[in-house]
């Protein structure tokens, strides 16, 4: 069957879930693609993204303990991070549950190993966590659709993340009509931070100094 779908991919589509709308997984056998409203959720395109960031805007002898993975969908993150950072704990949260499952069936998601699984809302989980509470690693990657919730974007959550991180990387579309939004929230980035930054064709990755 893996086979039989790497020449004649399989397309599953699922009902709308609470925060997602057409979500769609593209199955290849031996590897899969999730899309909600046409956006990449997960998969090989996510994990190029993300392994750039990582690759440019960490200091190469960086070895997390624990990582945090605001935004988790499918799971590609989570995979990349336990690939690079073997030894690392991982915190995945999700407000959608339907993305969690997706993940599990067909992301491996239940399969790598020290990952938690939370579902909630990324600002509920930041305001819980005690004062004294740091990740060495977090990645924020929320989206509904190709939108990023503007109470993620805010700058006081912002604070409040960075606080709880070593290193805090942000994850922002680029392509296409979403240049403008990117560097609007940059410039308001920048009137309290230092951040540098990368890009790949259709995202930006923002690393908080």
């Amino acid at each position: 069957m893996a086979f039989i779908n790497y020449f004649f991919p399989q397309k599953i589509r699922f009902p709308n879930s609470k925060y997602n709308q057409n979500l769609v997984v593209i199955d290849y056998g031996t590897s899969a693609t999730l899309f909600s409203e046409n956006l990449i959720e997960s998969g090989k395109i996510m994990t190029h993204i993300w392994g750039t960031g990582l690759r440019q805007l960490l200091p190469g002898n960086f070895s997390p303990r624990s990582v945090l993975l605001l935004g988790l969908a499918g799971g590609s993150n989570a995979t990349l991070i336990r690939q690079k950072y073997p030894q690392a704990k991982i915190v995945g949260v999700d407000i959608d549950p339907v993305m969690i499952e997706i993940g599990q069936k067909y992301f491996g998601l239940g399969k790598i190993k020290n990952l938690k699984l939370v579902v909630e809302d990324a600002r509920t989980f930041v305001r819980r966590l005690e004062a004294d509470e740091v990740f060495d690693l977090v990645l924020l990657d929320c989206f509904i659709g190709d939108k990023i919730p503007p109470q993620l974007e805010n700058l006081k959550f912002i604070k409040n993340l960075k606080d709880h991180s070593r290193y805090l990387l942000i994850n922002h579309l680029w392509w296409r009509g979403h240049q403008a939004a990117t560097l609007r929230f940059m410039r308001s980035l920048a009137t309290k931070f230092v951040f540098t930054k990368t890009h790949t064709w259709t995202n930006t990755i923002i690393s908080l100094v």
